[in-house]
């Protein structure tokens, strides 16, 4: 069955229904009033252009018995047990675009589908599957796809159309170092030897196939050929972590070297200047213009619906304004990488539904959402790459040869942050100023708040952690006019309550892991002081945690130094960092933007101009500062339980000192999801 027939058959079926249900959409969840009316006549559709929150209502519906029948694509046979009596087949062939034809479906995609009825542990373990054949040939068909008595044959899992990224990953897990045991690694497979019965040449014609994906990834700079021996480079080991394209890779690299002077423009800053819906839009329109979505270096990894890709070029304010700054120019020839950054420009600068809908005809939500998951997904693997070869423990010559002018590198080290975290915008359509919000624990059901939600405390103005915890009169009026109070009662006083808690919980989770592993290292004194102190006696304990991973130090701070910084931390032999520490005695204040960057003015006043500057905070940083301290440049801000997870990993010895230095010289704020996995 079509999207579009979905749709249409449920209008249909609704329309003639004698069915009226009270059914209402949960609180701060957006449900289409197109599928709440038909939910309504108890009728539903279920297709991938659904949200994420739909596809679950309808999914809820079914389960609970409130619709009698659903139209639905292919999608709802990846569901659970859900109790239908009957399935139909509008139709159980599709086009093949390769062979230009309509063919069969496979016997097990079918047995797939039509299993979702007459299930054990349900009313009725018995159910009616019903299709259509017209003609002898289609019966025959018809009745190859019900034998359930048998079951199609395993298909290849691996051929040489997959050697590309799959030669590198075999290369960077250390299963080989050449090409002859990357050979005969692939021909040992179960896919391997199906083919070899197939194919009466055997296996010879899989060498060429295998050296050319090689030869492509010397080229690109993944690998190294000495002698018989292949390495893998710091790039190809990246790369292979990321699983995105080297191709996708190089496309972000050199074109991050190229423009990162003007990108770092676009990053916000205390003063007022830039704009992180323009960075989200070039980073958008780069990612859906990338190698990612083109069969030019290997088949498409992922793909742009046609509902983006098929109209013609929508209207692009962004992309006008924009045009230097693009990765793809000229950004008119590819209709799907302009309307597809604009949809999702949209998206994270929190727009609502029906605004981003109507910016490309015929564009559902669900469309948007799946969009936005894989380009978080690209940008997310793009920051680690980009984190992994500018590192300054890297050396010049093992870098891409765009990054080698050391000015440029420091450039684009300062956006490597702001990607991961306009990723994590674009995932959850959620402007920067209430990001942080989307973490706040309920701890109950649901454990988070909803985008709509968010929007609407943000409209009230509540974005700040200090305005949420606000019990007040004025503050506790504007929560509960936001979440609506007259459908959700409690909802107003949860949230209030969760930015009370908010990192209290995660700090006492942290410390509680963090000491079990410490103390097998013969550190748990160290970090309990690191956690548990302030003012003097935290400066104190932060010296003990370098003696602790035996860095050297240089207290910078004392008796009539006003002004100064506290300390100056060598790691091996790279420039030393300047650190300042800042703490606040309650566990629920926290560190101010003004506070945050004072090392950066201090560490000139000493002649420290262009050494790396950090800030270490307890218990915590203002939710605020991280999307304005992306432009300082040269400051990163680590927390204290994030900087205690990279000592016990230093300990454990599952953190080098060289990526040690570079999560925390990398500028922006240094997270513990960001530490490198060794």
């Amino acid at each position: 069955m079509k999207v579009d027939d979905t749709f249409n058959l449920a209008a249909a079926a609704a329309a003639v229904s004698q069915t009226t249900k009270a059914v209402s959409a949960p609180s701060g969840i957006d449900i289409d009033g197109r599928l709440l009316e038909v939910v309504r006549k108890g009728v539903a559709f279920h297709n991938a252009e659904l949200s994420e929150e739909e596809r679950l209502f309808v999914e809820a519906q079914l389960e609970s018995g409130g619709v009698d029948i659903v139209f639905a694509t292919s999608t709802l046979a990846a569901g659970v047990n859900f109790p239908l009596g009957s399935a139909v087949f509008a139709s159980w062939k599709r086009w093949n675009f390769d062979r230009a034809r309509h063919e069969s479906i496979s016997r097990a995609e079918f047995q797939n589908m039509a299993g979702r009825v007459g299930r054990m542990g349900q009313a009725s373990d018995e159910g009616k599957v019903i299709l259509c054949a017209t003609g002898s040939k289609d019966l025959q068909e018809a009745r190859h796809l019900m034998d359930l008595s048998n079951q199609d044959e395993l298909g290849s899992g691996i051929t040489p159309d997959d050697f590309g990224p799959l030669v590198l990953q075999i290369l960077a897990g250390k299963l080989c170092r050449s090409r002859d045991e990357a050979f005969a690694l692939l021909t040992s497979t179960l896919s391997a030897s199906r083919e070899f019965n197939r194919n009466r040449s055997g296996l010879g014609h899989w060498k060429p196939k295998l050296d050319v994906h090689v030869d492509r990834l010397i080229g690109l700079g993944c690998l190294i050929e000495a002698g018989n021996l292949l390495t893998v480079t710091a790039l190809g080991q990246v790369v292979a972590r990321s699983g995105l394209k080297p191709e996708t890779a190089i496309y972000f690299i050199d074109n991050c070297a190229r423009l990162a002077a003007q990108l770092r423009n676009l990053l916000p800053s205390a003063g007022g200047s830039g704009n992180e819906d323009d960075f989200i839009f070039v980073l958008s329109q780069a990612a859906l213009a990338s190698p990612e979505y083109s069969s030019s270096s290997g088949r498409a990894s992922r793909i742009v619906s046609w509902r983006v890709t098929q109209p013609n070029l929508v209207s692009n304010p962004y992309a006008r304004r924009l045009d230097a700054q693009l990765f793809s120019r000229p950004w008119m020839g590819d209709v799907g990488a302009a309307n597809g950054a604009l949809l999702l420009t949209d998206w994270a600068a929190g727009e609502a539904r029906r605004s981003v809908e109507a910016r490309v005809s015929g564009v559902r939500l669900g469309t948007v959402q799946a969009i936005a998951r894989d380009v978080a997904w690209i940008l997310t693997g793009i920051a680690e790459i980009l984190s992994a070869v500018t590192s300054p423990t890297l050396a010049d010559e093992s870098k891409p040869a765009s990054l080698r002018s050391p000015e440029v590198c420091q450039l684009v080290r300062q956006l490597i942050r702001p990607i991961r975290r306009q990723a994590a915008r674009v995932g959850l359509g959620l402007p920067g100023d209430i990001l942080w919000a989307s973490s706040l624990d309920l701890q109950d059901r649901p454990r988070r708040l909803s985008r709509p939600h968010l929007l609407a405390l943000r409209a009230k103005g509540l974005v700040k952690a200090i305005d949420l915890m606000d019990g007040a009169p004025p503050a506790d009026s504007s929560r509960r006019e936001a979440l609506d109070a007259i459908t959700n009662p409690r909802l107003a006083n949860l949230v209030r309550d969760a930015a009370r808690r908010w990192k209290q919980d995660d700090r006492d989770y942290c410390r509680g892991i963090h000491l079990r592993r410490a103390s097998a290292l013969g550190g748990s004194e160290v970090i309990e002081r690191l956690y548990g102190t302030r003012g003097t006696e935290f400066e104190a304990a932060f010296a003990a945690l370098l003696d602790y991973l035996a860095i050297s130090y240089q207290p910078l701070d004392g008796p009539g130094k006003v002004g100064h910084p506290d300390f100056l931390v060598n790691v091996e032999g790279f420039p030393g960092i300047i650190v300042e520490l800042k703490s606040k005695a309650r566990d629920d204040d926290f560190v101010s933007f003004n506070s945050a960057t004072e090392v950066l003015s201090a560490s000139e006043l000493l002649g420290y101009r262009s050494n790396p500057c950090l800030t270490v905070c307890n218990p915590a940083i203002e939710p605020s500062v991280p999307r304005l301290v992306e432009a300082c440049g040269r400051l990163s801000i680590v927390e204290v339980c994030d900087l205690a997870e990279a000592a016990v990993r230093m300990r454990e010895g599952a953190l080098s000192r060289g990526d040690f230095y570079n999560w925390l010289t990398t500028p922006g704020i240094a997270l513990r999801e960001d530490l490198p996995h060794t």
